[in-house]
């Protein structure tokens, strides 16, 4: 269903977006040999008899084989007639929640630690890719955001999604909606981010494939009007140039010129629910005419 419409619309080139240079430091951690303390505190903690309190640790690098808080091994010194129990919502990470409850009488506790065995920084690689042709037309636009959490093959895996999405420069375009009537209400309400749409302006130019990234929708009216019988809804689409290129010779079996080094597998942009394979359809579940999607 095709749609117009209204102003404000607005395009933004995409020169800001470049990336072209991409260096992501990655810190490799290896787990100590031994189980040492990886926090303590001496903070008093003051219970009555059956009350709990709940103690947040947070630890400096994370940990593995979070140990049980035992008195006998000193992980906890206390004052008072009863006994306290302590159970940790978690034996791993990078914090974790103690329950300390006060059993057989009041309970104050000077000491509290947490054994376990640390994951330091053992290194830091730098994992780099950049694309020169980008870098000799547009100059060096270096990534500035980081990637926390990935390994050393993760990252070099982000660098070139990065630089294949957005060496070459993305527009984007804010396109704002009105529902005209129930059928196109729908047709605006079902749209969802990562949905591929066409967007023309023949005023600037303008003709291509187009990802939604974000969806606000307004109800401007809800009363009913002599001019307008109902509500009124808006829908504003913020919307990414696709960089998908449309094979020109797609992959099928069982077609002489299109076979294995001949077609090329679609991409997402070419799969088309009318041409699709579907199996148990009279049509589309036939081979030469149903195509594969992706």
């Amino acid at each position: 269903m095709a749609f117009e419409y209204l102003d404000p619309f607005e395009y933004e080139i995409g020169w800001r977006d470049i990336v072209n240079d991409v260096q992501l430091p990655v810190e490799e951690r290896v787990p100590d040999p031994g189980i040492t303390t990886v926090w303590e505190s001496q903070d008093t903690i003051s219970l009555s008899i059956g009350e709990a309190v709940l103690v947040r640790i947070e630890t400096s690098d994370p940990f593995l084989d979070g140990q049980p808080i035992s008195t006998a091994l000193g992980d906890l010194v206390y004052t008072g007639a009863g006994v306290p129990t302590i159970s940790l919502s978690q034996t791993s990470g990078q914090s974790t929640t103690a329950t300390i409850t006060a059993a057989g009488g009041s309970v104050n506790v000077t000491y509290l630690r947490l054994r376990a065995r640390s994951l330091p920084v053992a290194k830091t690689v730098l994992v780099a890719a950049s694309d020169s042709t980008s870098i000799a037309r547009h100059g060096d636009r270096s990534y500035q955001d980081d990637v926390p959490w990935a390994g050393q093959h993760d990252a070099f895996a982000v660098s070139q999604l990065l630089l294949a999405q957005y060496s070459e420069r993305r527009p984007t375009v804010s396109v704002r909606l009105v529902s005209s009537d129930v059928a196109a209400h729908l047709e605006v309400v079902s749209r969802q981010i990562s949905d591929l749409v066409t967007i023309r302006n023949p005023e600037i130019g303008l003709d291509g494939e187009f990802f939604i990234e974000n969806v606000q929708h307004t109800l401007a009216r809800m009363t009913a009007q002599a001019d307008c019988p109902g509500p009124v809804h808006y829908a504003v689409f913020g919307c990414e140039q696709s960089g998908i290129v449309v094979a020109d010779n797609p992959f099928r079996f069982d077609v002489v010129g299109a076979g294995f080094d001949d077609g090329v597998f679609d991409p997402t942009a070419a799969d088309n629910p009318s041409t699709v394979f579907i199996f148990d359809h009279a049509t589309q579940g036939q081979f030469d005419v149903g195509k594969f999607g992706t």
